[in-house]
């Protein structure tokens, strides 16, 4: 099905701007929460965008939500694409719409060719504007052992080939400011995830090992061996089903903090399965303060509103990270939680609750 983008763009312009732009964000989120209409209920024209949606049409487009999307930047960088998430999504069926920096030889030269190579004159992107597209395919071994990615333009079938055409990947890598993966709506789109199903642990920097933890009970594990002071680390998380994925942070002072989402801009959702590291460009290191560094996993089958419940965690005066979780949480915390042993732990869930959380306790000396 085609759908219209009249209605998603006309919803959410730059105020007052009529056709000159708006917001990739914008854009997700609209499809998230109020759906799309089929092109053959809602024209585009080029001339205007003032047309605005009936109530009857809003209702219409509800069954088309989208079920989630991923901002997909390295780290909390807001300006630098993560290309190997990229990837890892179109690998399994999730469109790339990103925001790029498009002038010089990309409009005036592009009618027929395969790819755009840029010249010189256009690293310097005078006269460059940010443009949206969405990337559809990669290849690692385009342009001989570069590689590259399958980009879609929406300039027609004159330009490129068909109105798509390859970008090196140090070409995208420069050029591209932002990408959000789209999962799209499908079956069931109202339900939602009946079971847990993760792995998760420490990964060290150096060597890209996992550290060995042992089970404290309940839902907290710790290292099984204290590190040093000063040695840089990511969380590691693998999810097997559809879920939703936070990471919190406790201050040796007791205050705690969000790990992850990043930014407001990153969504928490996990639509597709595979392993994820927190932070994905930069690293944790065990800091100088207290003899251990305490972060818990909370991963949930709906969204939840993290800040607030991260507020409610540091006003909780339970003693502990886990304690606080289930002070907060309550009855909405899985307790039939299976583990399994490995390199990570395994921990998978079917009680039909709405949530399952993790404590990890790092000792450091």
């Amino acid at each position: 099905t085609a759908f219209s983008p009249a209605y998603t763009y006309n919803q959410i312009k730059i105020d007052n701007s009529d056709c000159q732009g708006s917001y990739i964000y914008r854009a997700m989120e609209q499809m998230l929460k109020n759906g799309a209409l089929p092109f053959s209920k809602f024209a585009y024209t080029d001339r205007s965008c003032s047309k605005l949606p009936s109530e009857q049409e809003k209702m219409q487009a509800l069954p088309y939500r989208i079920k989630g999307f991923q901002r997909l930047t390295l780290g909390a960088d807001e300006q630098r694409t993560d290309m190997l998430a990229m990837k890892q999504h179109l690998a399994q069926g999730s469109p790339i719409v990103i925001g790029m920096m498009v002038g010089g030889t990309f409009m005036q030269d592009m009618a027929g060719r395969e790819a755009w190579i840029p010249t010189e004159g256009d690293h310097a992107q005078r006269g460059f504007g940010g443009h949206a597209m969405c990337v559809v395919g990669y290849d690692d071994f385009k342009f001989g052992d570069t590689g590259g990615f399958l980009i879609m333009n929406s300039w027609g079938p004159e330009w490129g080939r068909n109105g798509m055409a390859w970008v090196p990947y140090s070409t995208f890598d420069y050029f591209a400011k932002e990408a959000y993966a789209v999962y799209p709506q499908g079956e069931g789109v109202e339900e939602r995830p009946t079971r847990f199903d993760i792995r998760f642990g420490f990964v060290l920097n150096d060597g890209g090992t996992n550290i060995p933890l042992r089970h404290m009970g309940g839902n907290v594990f710790r290292s099984s061996a204290a590190i040093a002071k000063g040695t840089k680390f990511k969380i590691e998380v693998t999810n097997n089903a559809e879920c939703y994925t936070y990471v919190f942070g406790q201050e040796a002072d007791g205050r705690n903090y969000v790990l992850f989402p990043y930014t407001p801009k990153h969504s928490p959702y996990c639509g597709i399965t595979g392993t994820r590291l927190f932070p994905s460009d930069h690293s944790l290191m065990a800091d100088d303060e207290g003899s251990m560094d305490v972060m818990a996993i909370l991963v949930t089958n709906q969204p939840f509103d993290y800040p607030k419940l991260n507020e409610a965690m540091s006003a909780s005066t339970a003693s502990g990270l886990d304690a606080r979780l289930r002070a907060v949480l309550g009855s909405e915390l899985s307790d039939e939680v299976r583990f399994t042993d490995g390199t990570t732990i395994g921990a998978t869930s079917e009680s039909g609750r709405n949530a399952l959380a993790i404590v990890l306790e790092l000792e450091k000396r």
